[in-house]
């Protein structure tokens, strides 16, 4: 009796010992690597002009969204060059104690690869026509048509399946608000 329990702790650590080293191998580890979830969403309310600030709403805005992301768990956040995306990045970027890096509107296509092989969650802030292109060059499909100039509402989550293929939901701030908080 002795003998056999032995041999089933001994047969228990073996197949412990090959799953931790399958996980671990080289060859292995990216097919357990989880593939990133993307959330693109435009820049808050903005005060008219060039290069302009947010408005008091769009501060509000870019603070809620600040708290949602917070509770996402947010690995990385990317904004264009101007103030009003890195100001709407802010509060997400600081409530995670992360940078905020810039990307290059000029350099989509090469920003959407680094996305697309990236792994976490990711926050993209952009604007009422970069948005939707940069969903579209995510998934290889037409999106839908830019944002209108006054909506600050809607947003893409870009997720990837198990076979790597792009999954793309439009959502607004309350649909976003509860997808993270249930």
């Amino acid at each position: 009796m002795i003998a056999k329990i032995k041999r089933a702790g001994f047969q228990v650590l073996l197949a412990s010992v090959v799953l931790v080293a399958a996980c671990t191998a080289p060859g292995l580890q990216n097919a357990f690597a989880s593939s990133p979830t993307i959330f693109l969403v435009r820049h808050a309310e903005k005060e008219p002009g060039f290069d302009p600030v947010l408005t008091s709403e769009g501060e509000a805005r870019a603070e809620r969204l600040g708290e949602i992301m917070d509770e996402l768990g947010v690995d990385a956040v990317w904004s264009s060059d101007t103030r009003r995306t890195r100001a709407t990045a802010a509060p997400a970027a600081d409530a995670e104690g992360l940078e905020v890096q810039i990307y290059d509107l000029d350099a989509m296509e090469e920003f959407a690869d680094t996305l697309r092989n990236s792994s976490g969650t990711i926050l993209v802030l952009g604007h009422s026509n970069t948005t939707p292109v940069l969903a579209a060059m995510l998934t290889g499909r037409d999106e839908g048509p830019w944002f209108d100039e006054a909506d600050y509402e809607s947003l893409f989550r870009i997720e990837f399946n198990r076979r790597g293929e792009p999954l793309s939901f439009q959502m607004s701030y309350d649909a976003l608000e509860r997808y993270a908080f249930d």
